[in-house]
């Protein structure tokens, strides 16, 4: 018995020693291997790396996975300026400068408006993709990176329909206080004024009891204000004489004889007619960076220090001065038409400004981005550019006579809508010069179908 345990105890005293010489065999064998394998590496594969390299492959893709891209939203607030919107959405100044770049031919960036909203749409890297500026409702800018890292601006725009009110007032006191208490805004109240300020001086000539019928529209979608609005149609009684203006589907106001109420429009923004040096093209390549975008205007190649006129009435909406369009100008004509002028020398007048047709507002020159002194031109029908130099814009101080039966229809539908408003409100109607008496303060807004 002693005997057999004496010899199993031997044998596991000999186990290890096998096992270390078992294994210094296998690493001697793997080793000889291996230098076989260095010594003839183009011959014999090395599918144990292989299968390590998969291995870690795979760890790595647990270990990090790929962050999402990411979308983020800002409402424009009280003081805010874009390099801090930016900023605060870290975004660098030297992208700030390709999408102002991208933007000079909208000017869209340039004036922030209380609660609009910007949307920014990040890669998978972090990385501005995409820039949404919602100008309203129905409007967006939207830039868009492009494979050399520049951004490419695109403006979309949703249908709308324009719904339309009435309002009625009497005056007392002056016009504009009661146009106001009757429920025009300031914006409506000045347009009313500027359209009739040829035929009747609102502060001499406006009497206690003389009364008003104005129809207004704002702009709609499906169910939601975009905020644009205009003045359809004026009615004013003075005593016994009676001042329209009626808007034709031109843009232009006209009174019921289909004459214009203001003067037209100049087709040029200069006296003289210089070279076209660029024109108006959805698909212009640009002459710097040679990328194609749409050029909204007309290059007219002034020398330096031209007088540069408002092609026509209208009250100055903006004055800037961009890194590209240089030093520029924004005209609001009567709400339908803006033109607008860029890489200008000396601007000459002051943003609220009231301009006429001809009045001198500034001088050309080569600010911004500019190959050399020229004026770009822009002329806007409903917020859309059209071609300054050949499209149909009022020059004319007429409705044209083969559109004059239409016209007259359209100003008979206003009157006939003007009137049964009227008739609802207790007013009365006498006489061919339609005098107007209101029994009492009547405030009413309807919409018309």
């Amino acid at each position: 018995m002693f005997n057999l345990f004496s010899n199993i105890h031997k044998t596991l005293l000999s186990l290890p020693i096998i096992f270390v010489v078992i294994m210094a065999f296998s690493i001697s064998k793997h080793s000889d291997a291996v230098s076989i394998q260095h010594e003839n590496s183009s011959i014999i594969p090395t599918q144990s790396n292989s299968h390590l390299t998969t291995l870690a492959e795979s760890i790595s893709i647990f270990s990090a996975p790929e962050i999402p891209p990411k979308i983020q939203s800002y409402e424009i607030k009280k003081g805010d300026t874009l390099s801090q919107i930016f900023e605060l959405n870290g975004i660098s100044a030297s992208v700030l400068q390709q999408i102002l770049e991208a933007d000079v031919e909208y000017l869209s960036l340039e004036t922030l408006q209380l609660g609009k909203r910007v949307t920014f749409k990040y890669d998978r890297h972090q990385a501005l993709d995409v820039l949404i500026l919602h100008i309203d409702a129905a409007r967006t800018i939207t830039f868009t990176r492009q494979d050399d890292n520049a951004f490419f601006a695109q403006r979309q725009e949703s249908e709308t329909h324009w719904q339309s009110a009435i309002t009625q007032g009497s005056i007392h006191g002056s016009f504009y206080a009661s146009a106001v208490k009757s429920g025009l805004d300031k914006v409506q109240v000045a347009e009313v004024a500027h359209l009739l300020k040829n035929k009747i001086n609102f502060r001499r000539d406006l009497r206690s009891g003389d009364t008003f019928t104005i129809i207004t529209s704002r702009e709609m979608t499906i169910n939601t204000p975009t905020g644009r609005q205009r003045i359809e149609a004026v009615s004013l009684l003075n005593g016994s004489r009676v001042y329209n203006a009626f808007l034709y589907n031109d843009g232009h106001y006209y009174d019921e004889f289909g004459d214009s109420v203001l003067l037209a429009f100049l087709r040029w923004p200069t006296e003289k007619r210089y070279r076209v040096s660029s024109s108006f093209s959805a698909n212009r390549l640009h002459p710097i960076t040679g990328r194609q975008s749409p050029h909204n205007g007309v290059d007219i190649a002034t020398p330096l220090g031209t007088p540069v006129l408002s092609t026509g009435n209208g009250v100055v909406s903006r004055v800037g001065n961009h890194p590209f369009a240089g030093r520029y100008i924004d005209i609001n004509h009567n709400g339908s038409f803006e033109t607008r002028y860029l890489h200008l020398s000396k601007v000459l007048v002051k943003r609220g400004q009231i301009v006429k047709r001809g009045h001198k507002i500034a001088l050309s020159g080569n600010t911004g981005r500019s190959t050399g002194p020229h004026l770009h031109f822009e002329f806007h029908v409903n917020g859309k550019p059209v071609n300054p130099l050949t499209a149909n814009i009022p020059t004319a101080a007429k409705v044209p006579k083969t559109e004059l039966a239409l016209f007259q229809v359209q100003v008979s539908k206003q009157k006939a809508s003007m009137q049964e408003r009227i008739s609802s409100n207790s007013l009365w109607v006498t006489g061919s010069a339609q005098s107007i008496r209101l029994n009492g303060e009547n405030e009413a807004s309807q919409d018309i179908n």
